[in-house]
């Protein structure tokens, strides 16, 4: 393949390579290829033969990617993003509404009543037969770099700082709650025996990325016990009663109603978060992308 014209079947094996990275491995891949494990094997040693040296690295010790396969992933999503752009203003030329959009999701977000991206895929849609949207869920900062890197279109997350040629709009506010479990030390005191300084000796977990913007860790004496990427991960460990931590009200409410979960001091652990939707105002956006991004400013009635 270095010495001749990239041919489609090049392009094809390519394609499903940096989907293999994107997704973190073969077994993630599947689903999002719909294609079996064996077939995602053959297409990735056909694409090793082709290019003469090894992309990755497979087996137990998990999926990893080789310094010349992190080369040829940045080059082939060039490629490939150039190729999508292609056929995409090709489309617009058409004056049609063409081509892939994808969108980084924060996890979780469904929970919330707010959000109206089920109403924004539905009209969005609706108005253009021939779009396609794809949704990644993820944990923001994954998401965040995602975005920057041009792996997907637009991301909607929790706010965050400032980068440079990237804008953010607020959609709606997530109200974080600090919250413990059944059976943690906190539970069953009242209100007033709650003060700041039993609640900041307590063992907290946290999500697994630092943000300046919201204080997750500035209420307690000491680091986090406990780390996870994923919201879920953080309610297993609240549920176990060995650890407080913040959760959107909106995703605790499940276990605050039948009483598994109590929020504390809401009157001294509470703060806003703005969700927003970003997009990378450096890259060029198809018309389909800028008709899923107005698209949802519209249903969620704000403006830039």
């Amino acid at each position: 393949m270095p010495s001749s014209p990239i041919a489609d079947v090049d392009i094809k094996l390519l394609r499903v390579f940096c989907t293999i990275v994107e997704c973190g491995g073969f077994a993630l891949a599947q689903a999002e290829l719909n294609l079996s494990r064996s077939t995602i094997s053959t297409h990735m040693s056909n694409l090793e033969t082709r290019l003469g040296f090894k992309l990755c690295s497979r087996g137990r010790a998990g999926f990893a990617l080789t310094a010349r396969g992190l080369a040829v992933y940045d080059a082939a999503r060039t490629m490939l993003s150039s190729i999508d752009e292609c056929h995409a203003q090709i489309g617009q030329i058409k004056e049609r509404i063409v081509g892939e959009v994808a969108i980084g999701v924060v996890d979780n977000l469904i929970t919330n009543t707010e959000c109206r991206l089920r109403d924004a895929v539905r009209v969005a849609i609706t108005a253009a037969q021939d779009l396609k949207i794809v949704l990644r869920i993820g944990p923001p900062d994954h998401i965040e770099e995602q975005l920057v890197r041009g792996q997907v279109h637009l991301a909607i997350t929790p706010q965050f700082q400032a980068r440079k040629g990237v804008s953010q709009v607020p959609l709606f506010v997530e109200k974080q709650r600090l919250v413990c479990g059944r059976g943690h030390p906190l539970f069953d005191l009242d209100e007033d025996e709650m003060t700041p300084e039993l609640i900041a000796e307590q063992g907290s977990v946290r999500r697994g990325f630092v943000s300046p913007l919201t204080p997750y860790s500035s209420s307690f004496n000491r680091p986090a016990l406990a780390v996870s990427h994923q919201m879920e991960g953080i309610a297993h460990f609240i549920l176990s009663g060995n650890y407080v931590g913040f959760l959107p009200e909106v995703y605790a409410r499940y276990w605050l109603e039948r009483h598994e979960m109590r929020i504390i001091r809401a009157d001294l652990f509470s703060f806003d978060v703005p969700i927003c939707v970003s997009r990378h105002e450096g890259l060029r956006h198809t018309l389909a992308a800028a008709h899923v991004y107005d698209t949802i400013l519209s249903v969620h009635k704000v403006s830039e």
